[in-house]
């Protein structure tokens, strides 16, 4: 998906999931939304964008600063020009050549940035080694915000900075409204984990290429001021050593200088004629050797960076062309479910359990938000209790099979167990979801016996696990939100992509 897009739309969504109480997006306004995202046509990508758009501009009129979010948080490369005129003047304020009318050969501050960037460059050479003998899908295989910290330690410096700068946008963002505050921050926090996850290669790959743009724009900027400082003075160039003697010297100047002194046509000077060059009697004109200290740098620092700010830049348009997100996950499966489902039935089988009208309307809404509006949902007589799968000899299995329990009920591994394995291995292999209904429980209970909730939820749990199944808890009594439909997704499709294809059939 598109970086623009993508980032629109995780915004909205995150607003709307953390908001089922309508707050700041009013059932009218997700609908209007989901109409206008569907009326745009084209991709599914081009209509959840519309849809974020529209719910953006709701949400702008009713939270401060939250147009600026997306800026905020996303490293742009309108920052190019102005990093590389900052370093430019960084390096030209820099006084290479020292305050006094004579130059170190071997204390040349341009001696310490070439070392430095050939030190660089061998990090950057054995980390790439390294990463080739990383396991695979070490960071990518993990999901949740453990994942985005994994990812952001993996990426080093670059990926703390990219990290720091998301959470201090999130601490700009008011709304003057305090009811709506709680909201906001749920929001705004849902919205940094996913992005931040989503995006966090593609934030790393601009600002190391700010990073090389930088450096090489230091670099220039350095001999730069050489060579105007030299325009007005006269400076000459001497060495002096405690430790390395004349023969020594030679040969470092011909393994570093050596190359650039072959271009520029220069002689270096042998071990006689450096001894002659020794502080503080002797000294020979540095124009020189700031020519080849110049070229030196340019073809170590300058160029290489400049090459290696190429790639990074070359990593983030590929990235920013497809980051890895649904455009129809969450709350914008809704743009799907008037068109999936058509060949889609759904059975529901209440086990020894009698749902009220208001608990099976929910469950209706829960199917079709899964599987779509045009999905058959046939909710069958109560199944008692003790009673083998018995679906109509003239019909076909359906393809999803809701067993509906009573949360009030005691799980057995012999009745509720058996009747859902026996379903799990029929011919037709439908799916098959078990769904433990809270309602009964809370018209019997109220608010009280929670510790006893707990322990039977824990019970339901473990009598389907043994079976190969995931409980859905939930109470049918209660509107449904988003996050249920979420894990009802999860339990019948571990996988999103898997979901979408099952949904189309």
């Amino acid at each position: 998906m598109r970086e623009r897009a993508a980032q629109a739309v995780l915004l909205a969504r995150s607003f709307e999931e953390a908001d089922p109480d309508g707050v700041l997006l009013s059932a009218e306004d997700r609908q209007s939304a989901t109409a206008e995202g569907r009326a745009a046509g084209g991709t599914l990508e081009n209509q959840a964008e519309q849809r974020a758009r529209v719910l953006l501009a709701r949400l702008g009129d009713r939270v401060r600063s939250l147009a600026r979010v997306r800026s905020w948080t996303r490293i742009s490369l309108a920052l190019l020009a102005p990093v590389l005129a900052g370093a430019f003047l960084v390096g030209l304020s820099t006084n290479a050549l020292g305050p006094t009318r004579h130059i170190n050969l071997l204390a040349f501050p341009l001696v310490a940035l070439v070392a430095w960037n050939t030190g660089l460059y061998v990090a950057l050479a054995l980390a790439g080694l390294a990463s080739l003998f990383r396991r695979p899908g070490a960071v990518g295989g993990v999901e949740g915000s453990g994942a985005a910290g994994t990812h952001r330690d993996e990426l080093g410096f670059a990926g703390s900075l990219a990290w720091w700068l998301g959470e201090w946008t999130l601490e700009r963002v008011r709304t003057p409204d305090p009811r709506a505050a709680e909201t906001v921050t749920r929001a705004l926090a849902a919205y940094w984990s996913e992005w931040s996850y989503a995006s966090l290669s593609l934030s790393v790959a601009r600002l190391r290429a700010l990073l090389h743009l930088g450096a090489a724009g230091i670099a220039v900027g350095v001999v730069a001021g050489m060579y105007v400082r030299g325009l007005g003075l006269e400076y000459r160039a001497t060495w002096e050593s405690t430790f390395l003697s004349a023969e020594t010297v030679a040969g470092l100047l011909h393994l570093v200088l050596g190359p650039a002194a072959a271009l520029l046509g220069e002689t270096l000077p042998d071990a006689a004629a450096l001894s002659a060059m020794v502080a503080p009697a002797g000294s020979t004109p540095a124009a020189p050797w700031i020519h080849m200290w110049a070229l030196t740098t340019a073809g170590v620092v300058v160029v290489p960076r400049l090459v290696l700010c190429g790639v990074q830049l070359g990593r983030s348009a590929a990235l920013a062309r497809s980051l890895s997100l649904d455009p129809v996950g969450g709350s914008f499966r809704s743009l799907l479910v008037a068109e999936r489902g058509a060949d889609v039935r759904i059975d529901v089988l209440p086990y020894s359990h009698a749902p009220g009208p208001r608990s099976l309307e929910t469950l209706r809404e829960l199917l079709h938000d899964l599987f779509g509006l045009k999905a058959l949902v046939d909710v069958r007589p109560q199944v008692p209790y003790g009673a083998e799968p018995d679906p109509a000899v003239d019909e076909p299995d359906p393809t999803c099979v809701v067993v509906v329990y009573g949360l009030v009920q005691s799980p057995e591994r012999e009745v509720h167990g058996r009747y859902l394995q026996e379903w799990m291995e029929r011919g037709g292999r439908p799916q098959v979801l078990a769904l433990v209904d809270a309602a009964p429980w809370r018209e019997r209970f109220g608010g009280g016996e929670e510790q006893r909730q707990a322990e039977r939820v824990r019970a339901w749990d473990r009598v389907l696990r043994e079976v190969g199944l995931a409980a859905l808890h939930i109470d049918l009594g209660d509107p449904l939100t988003t996050e249920a439909v979420g894990r009802a997704e999860s339990s019948l499709w571990p996988d999103a992509s898997t979901a979408r294809a099952a949904g189309g059939r």
